[in-house]
């Protein structure tokens, strides 16, 4: 297989010069350990009452990833339960930004995803697995931008992985242009400059993650996501931010400055991990280590669907609204 060498098509759906807007979660349903039993047990009465709590902090979008490992057990199942949560989400007034592979791995309570021997294996079936997720949807205004990766491993040409990954995640870039899609497309890369610069050839739309843990930290990714932007000449969003705490009010202390400066920055923000649940990091015994005092517990919500103490300014009315907004 070999990416192609063809000019994209110019998107028209949802191509904005700025992100400043964009206000959400990533949802990993309370259910799954890992994104296969995401998808394996999924009930679309229960996503639908956990994607609903976004709507308390006037959220427009949702982060909603999937993974191969998880659709090739049972295509045609998995990918109508995909359809449905895609459709759960609208419902509830939001855009989906479909998260489509994970590179990111905890050390002790793994979440799943693409390893670095998958990279060495026959890619075809990925690319099948992308194409049949793409191409229903490549002019649905529900989707928001397509996300071919959440943080991708390699951050310098001289890593032993990173030939590899960049030219599988050419094919999938690749793939998903040429179903035709109108959406731009993302890759979910870190803070720092190596990576972001890395993808940044094969996005329409510059992604970043920084979790400053105090003001002057996220003033300084932020100054390096800037550059990397103009370096580019391409608009950025952030699709994770805010670090995790499992002190509810150093938390909330946290996401009340760093909000405002991902929306000055043009940027916006998503918060990693909505509810608490199964999943590394959305458990207060099962944290992981990017988080203030190095305790990553990331979630927003408890498990009654409560926003967590201190954070109860979120459901006041923002100042910025998404472009298809009518309030």
């Amino acid at each position: 297989m070999k990416p192609s060498n063809q000019v994209p098509k110019q998107t028209r759906l949802h191509a904005y010069s700025e992100y400043g807007w964009l206000r959400g979660f990533n949802i990993i349903p309370s259910w799954g350990a890992r994104i296969e039993q995401a998808w394996w047990d999924y009930d679309g009465g229960r996503f639908r009452e956990e994607a609903a709590l976004a709507t308390q902090t006037h959220s427009n979008c949702i982060r909603l990833w999937i993974e191969f490992t998880a659709w090739m057990a049972n295509p045609d199942r998995v990918q109508a339960a995909f359809m449905d949560a895609i459709a759960a989400i609208d419902e509830l007034g939001m855009k989906t930004m479909p998260c489509l592979f994970n590179r990111w791995h905890d050390r002790d309570y793994d979440y799943g995803g693409t390893y670095n021997e998958d990279l060495s294996r026959n890619l075809e079936p990925k690319i099948a697995y992308v194409r049949a997720l793409v191409a229903p949807l490549v002019d649905d205004e529900r989707i928001l931008i397509w996300d071919l990766c959440n943080e991708p491993g390699a951050c310098q040409l001289d890593d032993p992985n990173a030939a590899r990954e960049i030219y599988w995640l050419s094919l999938v870039a690749d793939a998903v242009r040429r179903t035709g899609v109108q959406q731009p497309i993302t890759i979910g890369t870190y803070q720092g400059a190596l990576n972001m610069d890395m993808y940044a050839p094969l996005s329409d739309v510059l992604c970043c993650h920084p979790y400053g843990q105090t003001p002057a930290q996220q003033t300084e990714f932020l100054a390096v996501c800037a550059e990397v932007q103009h370096r580019h000449g391409k608009p950025m969003l952030s699709n994770e931010t805010i670090p995790g705490s499992l002190d509810d009010a150093k938390r909330a202390e946290c996401v009340r400055w760093t909000i405002p400066m991902m929306e000055e920055a043009g940027y916006g923000w998503m918060g990693w991990g909505m509810r608490e649940g199964a999943a590394i990091s959305t458990r207060r015994d099962r944290y992981d280590r990017n988080g203030i005092d190095g305790q990553g517990f990331h979630a927003w919500f408890t498990r009654d669907g409560k926003l967590r103490p201190g954070l109860e300014f979120l459901t006041d009315k923002p100042k910025l609204r998404a472009p298809w907004s009518k309030e």
